[in-house]
């Protein structure tokens, strides 16, 4: 390949920006908003169900200042901040001020922790995209938590194969999130667009890379290209063009622009519909996740006006968008895409592996707190974990799970 490998692609990258004004010109946000059935409306924070209550048994960690203090266990009211000491002082407290809680027991390993937040997330891009197909090596609807251990190039022929026969005859093939980075790569194997044409696939094909700004495409997609350029073509023949894409690989950088005007409308508007739908899971599987923010940086104007529909309620989880250029909220790992789970310990195991973590260390206090408030719930609140993070190896972070938020659980198995 002869495209420039150390560009990274971003949801960012000027692609999307495009992408966006198209589909804000099939479709208007009053539209979407009007069809809608917003599960937030009126929706009230949730309160506990009974007046006060005691978890303990377990580990509570209370993170300020990037130091972590461990208690007994922890007393949660609906008019007060959660309270950390030991069992014996709370039931004094509770005793003190004629309070009634129920009491609920963790097992030993179970741990308290502020909640997680989600940073530098494009959330109405990666909304949109979600509606394409994911050629990761997380399951088609990224839900898998490890990669698969196969993720080679019978595995993207058999997904092309089997997601041809699930769309209409008209529809494109459109997927996102191909890890060429983790693909084997030799003379043996054929790339992305060597297998896109070897298949008996009678339809346009388009996926994007997850980590270079590429997009691989079959000769019937390239076809178009080159006739909706026209006069404007560089190419003086469609075999000229094909031997570029044979190069590269696919299209590079600028060239994915060339897609706009090619791409479906009538498959765009219908994927633009769901718009709203996908953001309500999101937020709703962000919350079960263990994420009580999410920092966006959503700048298309579309986009800003989709984030300010969805500000006017109470949500799931904040949607903090006034933090995009704030210091505290810099990541200094490879730009976000929407190819991993939705999981913090999922984004801490990519944090370990990005900074070359040795699997076998446990895990930092700066690391974790990293992924959380800053150390500082901010209402966040506070989560139930399966295992202490800070006491797992980098590689057994995956098998944690997210049991519930303290303030909504009624019992932990």
């Amino acid at each position: 390949m002869v495209a420039d490998t150390h560009l990274q692609f971003t949801l960012q990258h000027q692609f999307f920006d495009v992408l966006l004004d198209k589909i804000s010109s099939l479709i208007c946000l009053e539209s979407l908003a009007h069809s809608h059935y917003h599960r937030f409306i009126n929706q009230q924070q949730e309160i506990s169900r009974c007046g006060a209550r005691v978890l303990y048994g377990g580990k509570f960690y209370q993170l300020s200042n990037g130091t972590k203090t461990l208690y007994e266990a922890i007393l949660l009211t609906n008019d007060s901040e959660p309270l950390f000491a030991s069992l014996a002082e709370i039931e004094f407290f509770l005793k003190k001020h004629s309070m009634h809680a129920t009491f609920i027991e963790l097992a030993a390993s179970q741990t308290v922790l502020p909640c997680f937040y989600k940073k530098n997330m494009s959330l109405v891009t990666a909304s949109l995209l979600q509606q394409w197909f994911n050629f990761g090596p997380f399951g088609f609807h990224i839900e898998w938590l490890k990669e698969m251990p196969n993720y080679n190039a019978s595995y993207i022929t058999r997904a092309l194969l089997y997601l041809d026969k699930s769309l209409s005859e008209k529809d494109w093939l459109l997927g996102y999130g191909l890890h060429s980075n983790i693909m084997p790569i030799s003379d043996n194997h054929p790339t992305i667009h060597q297998i896109m044409n070897s298949l008996d696939i009678c339809r346009p094909i388009c996926i994007l890379d997850a980590h270079l700004p590429i997009a691989y495409v079959n000769d019937i997609t390239a076809e178009l290209i080159f006739n909706q350029l026209k006069g404007n073509s560089p190419f003086k023949h469609f075999e000229a063009f094909k031997r570029l894409l044979d190069e590269q690989g696919g299209l590079f950088d600028q060239q994915l622009l060339w897609l706009i005007d090619i791409f479906p409308e009538e498959q765009l508007r219908q994927q633009a519909s769901h718009l709203l739908t996908t953001i309500d899971d999101i937020l709703y599987k962000s919350k079960e996740a263990g994420f009580s923010s999410l920092l966006v940086n959503d700048t298309h104007k579309f986009s800003k006006q989709v984030i300010d529909y969805y500000q006017q309620y109470a949500l799931p989880v904040k949607v903090v968008s006034d933090a995009i250029n704030d210091g505290d909220y810099e990541v200094h790992i490879s730009p976000e895409y929407p190819v991993e789970p939705l999981s913090p310990l999922r984004t801490l195991f990519t944090t370990l592996k990005n900074q070359a973590i040795n699997k076998k260390q446990p895990q930092s206090l700066q690391t974790i707190c990293a992924a959380m408030q800053n150390g500082v719930t901010d209402d966040g609140g506070y989560v139930v974990l399966s295992e202490d993070p800070f006491n797992v190896y980098k590689e057994d972070l995956l098998s944690i799970h997210v049991l519930g938020k303290v303030d909504t659980i009624d019992r932990v198995s």
